[in-house]
């Protein structure tokens, strides 16, 4: 399935994955969206694993699904 509309869409998905695996990774700044044993000023490390996770399955997705080369 070569599909171009889910190529970049795992693209767009990938990036916005890897930049709040990263905002949540930052220690000292105020996560929303965190309960739990971490305060909110910490690294939330299920959160960031989830979305580097989630970045990492998209770039795979996109690699399965890029477009052919019309070039023979």
């Amino acid at each position: 399935m070569k599909n171009p509309a889910l190529f970049y869409g795992a693209i767009v998905v990938a990036v916005i994955s890897l930049a709040l695996g990263v905002y949540y990774a930052i220690p000292g700044v105020y996560h929303v969206l965190t309960t739990g044993a971490h305060p909110p000023m910490d690294p939330q490390p299920g959160h960031y694993l989830l979305f580097f996770g989630i970045a990492v399955f998209c770039v795979i997705a996109a690699l399965v699904t890029r477009p052919q080369s019309k070039v023979q």
